[in-house]
């Protein structure tokens, strides 16, 4: 069994982190100014009362529940996360597996409000489904994803930050990395405003 080195694999993230895409909802590249304008949109949000939702599958549902309680305590940003079991049993008996995002979305979610969807595969229906029922409550959208640049969400967000990983450990320890790069930019953002 070959196994990559440690420094190997350190620098294989490295340049999967630098590689990084940041586009618009018209599919132009920002580059680090799109990072910006998620800090500056994401401290309007909080100055208004806003919320910050998050989402994902396993790993990146995780992520969801860390970063969510995370811009709470460290950023005093309202967060919700859709990762209680009898909710997504709920919602996914009842309705779909499909839903077990958007529908909650749909009760919670209101204009100007935020939602961050992660997803390694970019391809996950339940996170696509959460994407275009958030642009429908008029709410701003980024999407945080790797694997194929063709995956369906990083078409879907304000902001679609894409990483060119190819395994879910580069693609998992890049979307980390983004998430607390954001949340301590907004923090330092509200600490000098």
């Amino acid at each position: 069994m070959h196994t990559v080195s440690w420094e190997q694999y350190v620098c294989d993230l490295s340049a999967v982190m630098r590689a990084l895409s940041l586009r618009d909802a018209n599919g132009q590249e920002l580059g680090s100014a799109g990072l910006d304008a998620w800090v500056e949109r994401t401290v309007d949000l909080a100055h208004g009362g806003g919320c910050v939702f998050f989402a994902g599958n396993g790993a990146s549902a995780s992520m969801a529940s860390h970063f969510s309680a995370d811009i709470a305590k460290n950023v005093r940003i309202r967060s919700m996360v859709f990762t209680d079991a009898a909710l997504i049993t709920c919602v996914g008996n009842d309705l779909s597996y499909e839903d077990v995002f958007s529908e909650p979305l749909s009760w919670q979610m209101r204009q100007g409000d935020m939602v961050v969807l992660v997803s390694s595969s970019g391809n996950s229906p339940n996170v696509v489904k959460a994407a275009k029922r958030a642009r429908e409550l008029r709410g701003t959208v980024v999407t945080l994803s790797a694997m194929s640049p063709e995956n369906t969400l990083r078409s879907l967000g304000d902001l679609n930050i894409y990483v060119p990983a190819q395994s879910y450990s580069h693609a998992e320890t890049s979307h980390a990395a983004i998430l607390h790069h954001w949340i301590d930019a907004v923090q330092r953002a509200r600490s000098l405003g």
